[in-house]
């Protein structure tokens, strides 16, 4: 009897031990999934209205976001700080060209707050998507407004080493703290004036690997008494504004909602964006959200969907950062044959996704594809997809204007 007695205890011993084991493996979040979308700054443009009106722009965004309610995306990530630039009036930044054909030039209404307004009427979330650093995708400056940051820094001979030319483009330098302070004094300025949600950074880090880039902030690191190597200095860099932006966020509004969305494969990010990705995922004050681009299909050679979400979820060690996976809605029916409409792959990306340990929700780029009537067959059940483990009455809480 009393061996059968022992043999119990070890047995109930063993099982909570697993138990034990298992809740300290698995991560599930909680709150709400998320089903998000990007609207890029070319689904956004009105240069075909040389602006429009605010009748005109609200009406183009009802239909974006009754498309998106549709279609049960209960978060948005809207551009608008593209290049340098913005689309809201901003004491910082001149009016984005993709508003009227010309940068500088005003619109009289302002398209944030109307995205704002009509994003919370129907229960999504709105993040103000921004791009930190870059300032233009070539090298004349006449297209730059007067009012553009970039093109007074490139007129002060004792400031201009602050904007850098690269990939054929002009960029703010990342190893500059001043234009981290810029860059963080408009995020600033968005929260204090619209109810958004969160703010977004997408994958623009460092534009160049090339040592000229950088290199008088570098010497004078060096100077200074700086012992690290030049990569281990740039990841460093790019970490230290990641941490001042969250941290300029959390101190404007603590519920605002700070998200990354790095490049999919999480060794680029360190060779090339000199992104900190593992850091800003297992350790407090980097991000909220970490939004990985999964832009793979499952037959990619060099990093397949389902291995890179893997990689993804085990780098997660931190219970205050969800996991988000990017969808690459884009591709469906494009030149890659695994993505053909009504193939199934959207909903199978998805389900490999809720599979992770740490599923927090997915994320579409971007919206264009979305309603585009050629893909229908594609995204017409990612609504079931996403929402499948919840029940009825929760789906209907799915639309609330706070997405934590």
């Amino acid at each position: 009897m009393k061996r059968v007695m022992c043999l119990l205890l070890a047995m109930l011993t063993l099982s909570s031990c697993g138990i034990i084991e298992k809740s300290k493996t698995e991560k599930k979040p909680t709150g709400k999934e998320i089903s998000a979308v990007w609207i890029s700054y070319t689904e956004l443009s009105m240069k075909d209205e040389n602006g429009g009106d605010e009748d005109s722009f609200r009406d183009k965004i009802t239909e974006m976001f009754d498309n998106c309610a549709r279609l049960g995306i209960n978060t948005v990530f809207a551009q608008v700080r593209p290049f340098c630039d913005a689309m809201y009036p901003s004491e910082i930044f001149p009016w984005s060209a993709y508003l009227t054909g010309y940068q500088g030039d005003p619109v009289y209404y302002d398209p944030l707050e109307i995205m704002v307004e009509e994003a919370h009427e129907r229960g999504l979330g709105l993040h103000a998507w921004i791009n930190p650093f870059r300032v233009s995708f070539d090298t004349d400056t006449d297209k730059l407004s007067a009012k553009n940051p970039a093109k007074k820094l490139l007129s002060d001979e004792k400031a201009k080493d602050r904007v850098l030319t690269a990939d054929g483009g002009l960029y703010l330098c990342p190893a500059s703290t001043e234009n981290h302070k810029l860059i963080i004094d408009g995020v600033r300025e968005i929260i204090r004036n619209y109810e958004v949600d969160g703010i977004h950074i997408d994958d623009y880090f460092y534009p160049s690997t090339d040592i000229g880039v950088d290199k008088t902030y570098y010497d004078e690191y060096k100077k200074n008494g700086g012992a690290l190597f030049y990569d281990k200095w740039r990841l460093d860099v790019v970490s230290s504004f990641v941490s001042q932006m969250y941290t300029a966020i959390k101190s404007e509004r603590n519920d605002c909602i700070f998200s990354i969305s790095p490049a999919g494969n999480i060794n680029n990010n360190y060779e090339e964006e000199y992104a900190d990705v593992e850091r800003w995922c297992s350790e407090k004050g980097y991000c909220d959200w970490m939004i990985p681009q999964i832009y793979y299909g499952f037959e990619n050679e060099a990093l397949p969907f389902d291995k890179a979400c893997k990689s993804w979820s085990e780098l997660d060690k931190s219970d205050d950062v969800r996991m988000i996976y990017g969808i690459p809605a884009y591709k469906v029916n494009g030149e890659d044959e695994e993505f053909k409409a009504g193939g199934g792959i959207i909903e199978k990306q998805i389900s490999v996704a809720k599979a992770t340990d740490n599923y927090g929700g997915v994320a579409f780029f971007s919206y264009s594809s979305l309603v585009d009537p050629d893909c229908k067959r594609e995204f017409e059940n990612i609504k079931s997809s996403v929402f499948t483990e919840l029940a009825p009455e929760e789906e209907g809480q799915q639309s609330s204007g706070n997405t934590e």
